[in-house]
């Protein structure tokens, strides 16, 4: 194995490409290109990729293989990774070659539409996810990847989003592939635990040890049933035909070269590991024969170009899932050129379909007819594509079908499965022929059948496209040098089957009169007639089966989850004191179901604190602890809401007293902020609601206490829960069947990371991931209660505010109203002038000097909010947000979390450890005493922008004037 990190390349540059796209969005920029220029430019990029991928052919062809490996959490054996062979090599180089020329084609059938930056956004990065999957080289990688194609695909087919349809193919294929990625996941953490490794190499290595083991059978039907969803094998197929309401380009890349062959690639790659069991060919062989023959009965159907593509393209990948399920040598070089031929005629044909869409309007073949005159590039490019597809000689997909016979007539097989394998590939072969026949006939012979519809050739950017693989699936089978062996696709053969010396993979049409060559006959006499004879055919068809729907299943499905929902409902009703009766009692229950002895041991070996050492401490904490009580009573049984706010507020500060007793100034000071934020919050809040309101809230809730059977019942629940907490904490204090962590955090903060405040050391160094994390989640909680709050507001119509303006008009700029529209003192606003400024000083010290010193980050941002909630209330909404023209909710999160992401970055390219501890200024004397800039600091900083947008957010929506809400 030769381990470079050359690999990440092609993910880099399609990911830079997606983004250059996504800029484009900028209506400046937008303007200075055409999308057309702006595809030819991004096509660069697909380009460069497939270009370092052929780069590796000949140091793949000499038995090496190239791998990539990072140690995510190696404490858990979590990694990301990568490992290419000739397998994942071919692969790569079909995405990325399918990828160039789906890109060059949408640029010209995006014509005009400035939008389409968007699509090509997605699209771009769907093709970096689906280069990520084949390359792949550990389950957690693999699984990322995978998931992102599901989410993409689901964005690219959903682009029309204003279209019922779009929506509905959209939802319906990330419904069925998402569900089928997660049971992907737990059969291949599963199959990790068994061959004691994530990555393929280890997995690949324990064959023997799966196939042996007691639980190979539902390791096997969990990674099946991922793959099978993906690649729309039988039942699961439906979601293939719905996704036909994507854009062309996104149709002609999904379903001929990527998407779809995700769930092939898989079981390929797991042949080895996986395959070589009864159970293996049969789950494989049945599935795949069946999708094979629905596939192909429910096209030749078809009247929509894109519709009877979709399904043949179900029933090739249900043959390719057949070849796979096969143990001999032959299935396995049938496989290799079998996915080759696919993905060079069909994406042609989609291509074909959407230039006829796009000139002419439609894609019904019953309006359409005598284009050949009108589109001869066109008629030229289709037919080479379906003659590959009908599998006649000399096209490449004529070599396809002899190799698929070859494998359907090998003595190795079963009798009776090689008679129906080998009659039901003549079969599938002979309605292929039929629909290639059907679409090129009717589309480009004969009369008009609709007067109204008119069109022109496409310009040449546009066949241009589809004529490459269109041309490619001619010159490969006749071209002299490709008569030899296929160095790559023998490769990947080898790696697939994984006996290499057993796969040899040539292009040679003919082998002289074989059985398989009569097959072929057979096939495409029966295609011509079925062609011919089309009409009475279906009439007999639709006869036999008038109604042939597969969709019950998922109907079924999605009812049965509305059902649920239904029940969940009946349940959750919305009543926040339901919600915390349930989650404590449950809470109760498991304790004391699973540690019934807890309550005797902790009250037997916990030691009451000693008292007589320090008298003043323990009187301050009996009184903070008194406060705390008190308080929080308060805050339960008084009937103000004000007042019962200012409990709750004092009831978190002598909490936070308690902290600064313990002493733990870091958690006290966070205590302190955020409790008086809440207040902050929580009195802007109170301000949107009338009187009026709250009186009858107040009247509801008393009458609701006295309807209540157990009048007792809050006390209860709240005593039980009391009494559990402090059990645990009790038994916590006294069991410690582990080493405490703190000595660690004590010998090396100073020396990892150069800080002497050990929290500071955690939350910025240590744990930097999980704060990260916790930052995104906060702008995310934000960003929500926002939208709930205006959402809330828009539905109720929010009516005027407590003091509406007389002349119906905005607010003069600087009105100097506070909250609720009532004019505050000058001796109010005179000293909330100084606040800002100073919170801001303040606010720098902590991000400063939070290393080495109590505060960071979060702290700086909650003190700025602090100050902006005091001028919504002082200033009211209209001065507040004249005068700070830069409190930008978004671009503050943007920016924080950018800048989170790009210090991590910078940090794992100096130290190797993502977020890890990097300072800029060492050794610099004229820096401040003790202040660093360091990556911790721009941490710091990042870590105050999004909390500051995040809690902006939620004041900016709350000190609103109601009547513009």
């Amino acid at each position: 194995m030769i381990e470079t990190s050359a690999l990440l390349l092609p993910l880099i540059i399609l990911m830079l490409a997606s983004g250059i796209a996504a800029l484009f969005g900028i209506p400046s920029l937008n303007k200075r290109l055409t999308i057309t220029r702006l595809c030819w430019l991004l096509a660069l990029a697909p380009l460069a990729a497939l270009l370092l991928f052929l780069n590796y052919v000949p140091v793949l062809n000499d038995g090496a293989i190239l791998v990539w490996r990072w140690e995510w959490l190696p404490s858990l054996g979590l990694n990301l990774g990568f490992y290419v062979d000739n397998l994942s090599l071919l692969f790569a180089a079909i995405v990325t070659f399918i990828g160039v020329l789906v890109v060059m084609y949408a640029g010209q059938y995006f014509k005009g539409d400035q939008g389409a930056w968007r699509f090509m956004a997605y699209l771009l990065l769907f093709m970096a996810s689906m280069v990520g999957v084949v390359m792949a080289g550990d389950v957690l990688t693999l699984f990322v990847f995978w998931e992102g194609t599901s989410i993409l695909s689901f964005l690219l087919v959903a682009y029309k989003y204003q279209y019922e349809e779009a929506r509905y193919g959209a939802f319906r294929a990330l419904f069925i592939t998402g569900g089928g990625g997660i049971a992907m996941l737990a059969g291949l953490l599963f199959v990790s635990y068994v061959a004691g490794g994530t990555d393929f190499a280890t997995i690949l290595s324990n064959g023997d040890l799966l196939r042996s083991h007691e639980f190979y059978g539902v390791m096997l039907a969990l990674v099946a049933f991922g793959a099978f969803t993906k690649s729309a094998q039988f039942p699961a197929h439906i979601w293939l035909p719905g996704a036909m309401s994507a854009p062309t380009p996104a149709s002609a890349y999904l379903h001929s070269a990527t998407m779809v062959k995700a769930g092939i690639y898989l079981m390929a790659r797991l042949n080895p590991a996986l395959g070589f069991t009864e159970m293996w060919f049969w789950l494989l062989t049945l599935t795949g024969g069946v999708t094979m023959i629905v596939g192909a009965y429910l096209g030749f159907k078809q009247n929509d170009w894109k519709a009877l593509l979709a399904y043949s393209t179900i029933s090739q990948l249900g043959i390719l899932m057949i070849l796979i399920g096969q143990d001999i040598p032959e299935a396995y070089k049938a496989l290799v050129i079998g996915i080759v031929a696919h993905a060079l005629y069909k994406s042609a044909l989609f291509m074909t379909a959407g230039m006829i869409d796009h000139e002419m309007g439609t894609r019904d073949v019953r309006r359409l007819g005598g284009l050949h005159k009108v589109m001869p590039v066109t008629f030229f490019v289709g037919t080479l594509a379906a003659l590959s597809m009908a599998g006649l000689p000399p096209m490449f997909g004529f070599l396809a079908k002899e190799t698929l016979l070859a494998t359907a007539v090998h003595p190795s097989l079963p009798p009776l499965l090689s008679e129906v394998f080998r009659w039901g590939a003549v079969a599938a072969g002979a309605l292929m022929l039929a629909m290639a026949a059907l679409a090129i006939w009717e589309t480009f012979m004969g009369q008009p059948k609709d007067e109204s519809v008119h069109g022109h050739e496409a310009p040449w950017p546009m066949w241009l496209a589809p004529g490459i693989p269109a041309v490619l699936s001619l010159y490969l089978s006749i071209a002299p040098g490709f008569q030899e062996e296929a160095g790559l696709l023998t490769g990947a053969a080898q790696d697939a089957f994984g006996d290499g010396e057993k796969v040899k993979v040539y292009f040679q049409l003919f082998h002289g009169l074989t059985v398989e060559l009569m097959l072929s006959i057979v096939a495409i006499t029966l295609g011509t007639l079925l062609f011919v004879f089309r009409k009475p055919v279906r009439a007999w068809l639709d006869t036999l089966l008038p109604h042939a729907s597969f969709n019950a299943l998922y109907r079924w499905v999605l009812a049965g989850i509305d059902k649920g929902a239904y029940v969940a409902t009946r349940v959750q009703q919305g009543r926040l004191r339901m919600y915390l009766v349930v989650m404590i009692t449950a809470v109760c229950l498991l304790v004391l179901g699973f540690s019934p002895g807890l309550f005797l041991l902790s009250w037997r070996l916990a030691s009451l604190p000693d008292m007589s050492y320090q008298g003043e401490i323990v009187t301050l904490q009996i009184f903070a602890t008194l406060m705390v009580v008190g308080a929080s009573a308060a805050s339960v049984f008084l009937r103000r809401d004000f007042n019962a706010i200012m409990a709750f507020t004092a009831s978190g500060l002598a909490v936070a007293l308690l902290f600064v007793l313990a002493p733990a100034p870091d958690v006290a000071l966070v205590q302190i902020v955020v409790d008086i934020l809440a207040l902050v919050i929580l009195m802007l809040a109170l301000s949107r609601l009338p009187r009026v309101q709250r009186r009858a809230a107040q009247e509801l809730s008393d009458i609701a206490r006295k309807k209540r059977n157990i009048p007792n019942l809050d006390v209860m629940v709240s005593a039980a829960f009391g009494l559990i907490v402090a059990v645990i904490t009790f038994a916590n204090l006294s069991l410690r069947p582990h080493a405490t962590i703190t000595s660690y955090y004590e010998d090396f903060a100073k020396k990892l990371t150069g800080a002497t405040d050990i929290v500071g050391a955690i939350v910025v160094d240590f744990r930097a991931l999980d704060t990260l994390l916790e930052i995104s989640v906060f702008a995310l909680a934000g960003l929500g209660i926002s939208l709930l709050l205006y959402h809330s507001a828009q539905k109720h119509g929010d009516e005027g505010s407590q003091m509406d303006d007389p002349l119906g008009t905005k607010p003069s700029r600087f009105r100097t109203h506070g909250i609720g529209g009532l004019r505050t003192s000058a001796f109010i606003r005179v000293p909330s002038y100084v606040t800002l400024p100073t919170a801001i000083v303040l606010a720098m010290t902590h991000m400063m000097y939070g290393h080495d010193q109590p505060g960071d980050g979060f702290t700086a941002g909650v003190i700025i909010s602090l100050s902006i909630g005091l001028w919504y209330i002082v200033f009211g909404y209209y001065e507040t947000r004249a005068r700070l023209p830069w409190l930008k909710s978004s671009l503050l999160i943007g920016f924080g979390i950018l800048i989170a992401l790009m210090t991590g970055m910078v940090a794992a390219l100096i130290t190797g450890s993502f977020l890890g501890n990097v300072d800029f200024t060492a050794g610099w004397d004229f820096m401040p005493a003790g202040f660093h800039i360091s990556t911790s600091f721009l941490f710091e900083v990042a870590i105050c922008m999004t909390v500051l947008g995040s809690v902006a957010y939620m004041i900016n929506t709350l000190g609103h004037p109601r009547e513009h809400s």
